[in-house]
């Protein structure tokens, strides 16, 4: 019963904007003493934003109603307190802050200076682990108690708030009695992906999160998003506004009555009989309209739930108003229609006094009008299992991203989200049985000694197997300082405990093996462009031409893993001063800028290079230029940074000595040529990387190309001193 009544109050009576604050009603006035959660927090942004360009703050309450921070460098929790607005912090259009002095919180700390990027969450109510990008939010502490107290959050509605312009992200926690509960959240707005996992006794583990890239996302916003929504994204800032935190959700904007017409039919229609709903957990309940209130009376006890007047588009999509006022029993009638008009799962060609089905997913964002925002995010392909907070009453029949955990053992916060993960956890797991069985551990690339190993939920004495992802390897030492003998492992690597690893493994090093990559891209195979066309091109096939400034070229890109890569053009110009410059994330990064030679002619192409940080995974990036005045042919993005780029001195040209068929091939080449014998054929790739030689004999010859990737590539045959080059195409 205890377990119920926690979960009912998670439901109806937490904070509205989709926080984890759960109303503690059997809380004791002292600080909780539940086990303290250790959370990691995995950066996937590095090194396009490293560990030491992100901060970090965790505030929150304890007791209940006495407001505290943590000082993630030594862990300390302290109370919140005026004393701390140390930090200067903007001063918009004169806004010096509640303070009147222009001072903020000094509570944020960096990433890089968290001991071992791990937070020990202890007994803790009401709890939000902010995360800034490139500079840190400006809290202001009014103090831990009395009136006022708390901090002043960021406030993106008010333009002279100093946090303006700042990407942030947040995952709100309450580590209590029953449990730990944490989720991550869209209410409000949407700034950059987010994963989060829990583990806890009894092979407990669940997660939640986004499954794309930030610039993925974007992307699909932009494709998505029907007219009343477009506004929602901001393409300056690169997030997603919640569509009340724009100004044409609000009062007196376009769709300040997006759901008006939905919500009057509601109210007309139940004025003369019952709408009946089950609510799962809190039963079946019956209301109609009477006096401009909907008053509701569960089956089986008589309790009452009202709804005190008509809400507005507003107090549905920000669960205020109408929607958030009164008792237990009122909250829970006014979260389930709530949650009905959002989704517009209350059905109004259904008689009045039939049961509604408001528990059933594939009733949802089936009829206009809905809330839009919170399908997107709810899309099986952006949010794991579907599931997000995307508004204020989203946990209504367990659609938000909230993990309970009765038992936590360890969590782990991945700035990033899930994008390109096979295995979410790491690209290592340690696990307690031979058999990859048992209690588990995650290991992303990184070093741990014995302290990070039982941070993340291991002790040397139970790993028994650990599996490894492909191209990562394990070096397990025995020694807390990665010294004395040592166990690689790479692959799928079988029990540890034949090895005598299993209780002699005291620190160990996950890294990311030796990987040749390299991958080409015809400059016309864009996914997004805006004005530029193609031509014939003499190096074959096409070109991408009369380029302008302010015109560029979207691609979509696989990065194995992060780190630097050379990025290659081949280009043509007969202008001098041109140059291009490649983006990611829609434009807001910009990932570095080339020069471009005068080439001396439109089709005398050469090649230009620069070396870029990449991160890893399934993105987009994009081709722009400020000057215009060059034509592209292709590029290439490999890790080989010594390795020559489609050399200037290979010229293409027909090779009427050769006959090659057929082109494009899917395995076979057929060669009938007039060289004579011990000649030299090479196959390369457009990076001008060689993948096949042999030696030609006369008269027919035939070239397997099974094991070669689809794509173009470049056939040369050198015969007395002469060379000549011609283009394929692999199916």
């Amino acid at each position: 019963m205890i377990t119920l009544i926690y979960s009912q109050i998670f439901k109806t009576l937490k904070k509205s904007k989709g926080l984890a604050f759960i109303v503690l009603m059997l809380m004791s006035t002292v600080a909780m003493s539940q086990p303290v959660v250790p959370f990691t927090i995995v950066n996937r942004s590095n090194p396009a934003i490293a560990d030491a360009n992100i901060f970090v703050a965790l505030v929150g309450e304890q007791p209940a109603g006495y407001h505290v921070w943590m000082d993630l460098k030594t862990g300390q929790i302290k109370p919140m307190n005026v004393s701390d607005n140390t930090v200067p912090g903007p001063t918009p259009n004169g806004n010096m802050g509640p303070g009147g002095n222009g001072r903020y919180a000094n509570c944020f700390t960096r990433l890089s200076e968290i001991p071992n990027k791990v937070i020990n969450v202890p007994g803790i109510a009401g709890t939000r682990i902010l995360i800034s990008f490139n500079q840190q939010l400006y809290l202001y502490f009014f103090g831990a108690n009395g009136s006022p107290k708390g901090y002043a959050a960021p406030d993106l509605n008010n333009p002279n708030d100093p946090n303006q312009g700042i990407r942030f992200e947040n995952i709100e926690l309450t580590n209590a009695p029953n449990g730990l509960w944490v989720n991550t959240t869209r209410v409000d707005t949407y700034q950059y992906p987010m994963g989060l996992e829990v583990w806890g006794g009894n092979n407990f583990y669940q997660k939640a999160g986004e499954l794309k890239t930030h610039a993925q996302i974007l992307s699909q916003w932009q494709s998505q998003a029907p007219a009343p929504f477009n506004a929602l994204y901001d393409a300056a800032k690169g997030i997603i506004h919640f569509p009340s935190k724009t100004p044409a959700f609000r009062e007196g904007g376009s769709q300040a009555n997006y759901f008006g017409g939905y919500i009057d039919q509601i109210w007309s229609k139940y004025s003369s009989g019952d709408l009946v709903f089950n609510s799962g957990d809190a039963g079946v309940w019956r209301g109609r309209v009477n006096g401009g209130q909907m008053r509701f009376v569960r089956d089986g006890d008589g309790a009452v739930g009202l709804i005190p007047w008509k809400p507005t588009t507003q107090d549905a999509l920000e669960a205020k108003g109408a929607l958030a006022t009164g008792g237990q029993w009122d909250k829970v009638v006014q979260a389930q229609v709530a949650a009905a008009i959002n989704r517009h799962a209350l059905d109004l060609n259904l008689p009045v006094g039939a049961m509604q089905n408001f528990g059933s997913p594939s009733n949802y964002y089936n009829t206009f009008p809905y809330n839009w925002y919170a399908k997107f995010w709810h899309q099986s392909d952006i949010s794991y299992n579907s599931k997000t907070y995307a508004f204020s009453y989203d946990d209504v029949f367990d659609q938000s991203a909230t993990i309970n955990a009765g038992s936590p053992i360890r969590a782990t916060v991945t700035i990033g989200g899930f994008a390109g993960i096979i295995n979410p956890t790491g690209v290592a797991t340690a696990y307690q049985d031979c058999n990859y069985g048992g209690a588990s551990a995650g290991l992303p690339v990184g070093d741990y000694n014995l302290s990070a190993m039982i941070s993340r939920g291991i002790n040397n004495d139970w790993i028994s197997s650990i599996r490894v992802n492909s191209g990562y390897k394990v070096t397990l030492y025995e020694h807390d300082n990665y010294t004395g003998a040592t166990l690689v492992l790479t692959g799928d690597n079988s029990c540890l405990v034949g090895a005598g690893w299993n209780d002699r493994a005291s620190s160990m090093r996950v890294a990311q093996n030796s990987i040749s990559f390299s991958s080409t891209i015809e400059a016309e195979n864009w996914i997004a462009m805006s004005g530029v066309q193609t031509e014939g091109c003499s190096e074959g096939g096409l070109n991408v031409g009369w380029i302008e400034a302010g015109d560029w070229m979207a691609y979509n890109v696989n990065i194995p893993a992060t780190g630097t890569y050379k990025v290659s053009y081949r280009v043509a110009t007969p202008n001098s001063g041109t140059s291009l410059r490649l983006e990611k994330d829609a434009g807001a990064t910009n990932l570095g800028t080339v020069s471009i030679p005068n080439t001396g002619g439109w089709q005398n192409w050469t090649s230009v290079s620069h070396n870029v940080s990449l991160p890893a995974g399934q993105y987009a990036i994009g081709i722009a230029t400020s000057t215009g005045g060059f034509n592209i042919n292709r590029l290439n993005v490999s890790n080989n940074l010594s390795a020559r780029i489609a050399p200037a001195e290979i010229t293409i040209e027909p090779v009427s000595e050769v006959a090659l068929y057929p082109n494009p091939v899917k395995g076979k080449l057929n060669l009938i040529n007039n060289f004579e014998e011990n000649s030299l054929i090479q196959v390369m790739d457009l990076s001008g990387n060689q993948v096949l030689k042999l030696n030609l004999n006369k008269g027919a010859q035939e070239i397997n190309l099974d094991r070669l990737a689809p794509g173009a590539y470049l056939i040369k045959i050198t015969n007395k001193g002469t060379t000549k080059v011609q283009k394929i195409y692999k199916e």
